[in-house]
């Protein structure tokens, strides 16, 4: 199952490359060069003359810590990602007050005083009383930094 992925992925590739080929140079090619890539075309499509790229073998050692961290997925920072909508909708658009808070917020240990500082410090500037949705969407935003 995994060889017919393997070679659908290859003659896929071959044949996409050789079309590509024939439109990139249509204007500088003759009615002959272009019959001679559609017959290698025509030649790729039956899948006895796919070339099978080599399958990687699974390494015997283990990958160290670092390979290991090396190959993990990218986790979005998401103190340093400055949202337009909270900006907008919470802080007048006033980008300069929303980086203040949030770094801030990189201070606070704990969700419990991240929201505390959020109640206290930065409610009574703005008038947040008919945002309920946002403002839950913000400390929602937030508490993603505070889970273990």
């Amino acid at each position: 199952m995994e060889k017919e992925k393997v070679i659908q992925i290859a003659a896929e590739a071959a044949l996409m490359s050789l079309a590509h080929d024939i439109l990139r140079n249509r204007n500088r090619m003759d009615l002959e060069q272009i019959q001679e890539k559609a017959q290698a075309i025509v030649a790729l499509s039956k899948t006895e003359n796919i070339p099978v790229p080599p399958v990687p073998q699974a390494r015997e050692n283990p990958s160290s810590p670092l390979e290991e961290m090396l190959l993990a997925p990218v986790e979005e920072a998401t103190f340093e990602t400055i949202s337009s909508s909270f900006t907008a909708q919470l802080f007048e658009g006033n980008d300069t007050d929303y980086k203040r808070v949030m770094s801030v917020l990189r201070s606070k240990e704990t969700l419990d005083e991240a929201t505390a500082f959020i109640d206290s410090m930065v409610k009574p500037d703005y008038d947040w009383s008919n945002k309920e949705d946002e403002v839950a969407a913000f400390i929602a935003h937030i508490s993603k930094n505070y889970s273990a």
